[in-house]
């Protein structure tokens, strides 16, 4: 992708010293990666324009980064993948569509499954995090502008696993918008900050399909293309017969899900929507880990599978050769 210029150094290579210093800091474990800036009118109208900085006190702007300004702000919203060639390799299950008789347009296609051994790759979901503009002060005159808060919207705790990482990546996604970045304590109660990052499934029977779509989307905005997608994937999980189905909520408000066995579940982001996941660790342990955590790591313990030609079946295939390790049909 082809990023946009921008007049500021666009990375960073590693956390800034006084960052660190900063949050060594802090007398609570909870902050919030933010910075403030004086911008005048021009800032506002052109090279900020992409955050859309409000014009009133009290009128804070949240808008998702745009790809294009950088490679941060493109993992933000499209994840991305890394190949893990200091792992051993691991059997993986591929599947491609062949026409049949060397002719699909009049004899159609079929699916080709296959097991080969693979560098485990680790696939990180995008995150999603949004940039609220606050404007805190308004500048003297009729121009325009004033000092801004500028500030990812999600909070993180010094304690969590894996914070460094994620402190670097958000570092970097506020230096691709908004030039310059910092930390401050987060204004909400640890133990606000901490239910934002634990893990919060709503976990319920098996019933109709109806019923189900129903429990999953009660009290949520959907539109007709996302209701009509969890219903596809209620009546898909149905067809293998879970003993639960789940729905993340708060942090995890996006998630559907279905439980086979305490070591076999299936999950979706109907906010990203474009893979199913296959979890072949212990639920119990799962349903601890914060949302960051949910996939983190190589690709040994769970398959993706992306909505491609032919994933459903791939899918099926997976789940009756899993449910029949595990005695289950």
């Amino acid at each position: 992708m082809q990023f946009r210029d921008v007049p500021w150094k666009r990375n960073l290579r590693k956390v800034p010293e006084e960052i660190i210093s900063k949050i060594q800091q802090l007398t609570t474990d909870a902050f919030i990666v933010g910075t403030v800036k004086t911008l005048s009118a021009a800032d506002v109208a052109g090279r900020f324009s992409h955050l859309a900085p409000p014009s009133e006190l009290d009128e804070p702007s949240e808008l998702l980064p745009p790809r294009d300004m950088g490679m941060y702000s493109t993992r933000n919203v499209d994840g991305w993948e890394v190949k893990r060639t200091d792992l051993p390799k691991i059997k993986k299950t591929f599947y491609w569509e062949t026409p049949n008789f060397g002719d699909a347009a009049t004899y159609g296609t079929h699916l080709h499954f296959h097991e080969r051994e693979v560098y485990r790759r680790e696939f990180h979901e995008p995150r999603f995090y949004t940039i609220s503009t606050k404007l805190l002060k308004m500048a003297t005159g009729a121009g325009g502008g004033g000092i801004y808060q500028l500030a990812i919207n999600q909070p993180l705790l010094r304690t969590q696993n894996g914070y460094e990482e994620e402190l670097f990546f958000m570092l970097n996604l506020l230096q691709e918008n908004c030039e310059s970045v910092g930390i401050y304590s987060a204004d909400a109660s640890p133990e606000e900050i901490i239910s934002t990052l634990s893990l919060d499934w709503e976990i319920f029977p098996p019933g109709s399909n109806d019923e189900i779509v129903r429990r999953l989307t009660a009290g949520r905005k959907q539109d007709a293309r996302k209701t009509g997608v969890v219903a596809e994937r209620v009546k898909l999980f149905s067809l293998l017969k879970p003993n639960a189905f789940l729905r993340g909520n708060g942090a995890f408000g996006s998630y559907i899900g279905a439980r086979y066995a305490d070591d076999l579940v299936v999950f979706e982001n109907m906010e990203y929507g474009n893979a199913l996941y296959v979890l072949y660790d212990n639920w119990q342990e799962v349903s601890k880990r914060s949302r960051l955590d949910l996939i983190r790591g190589t690709d040994a313990e769970y398959d993706r599978l992306p909505h491609t030609y032919g994933w459903e079946q791939a899918f099926g295939k997976i789940m009756r050769r899993e449910k029949k390790k595990r005695g289950l049909v």
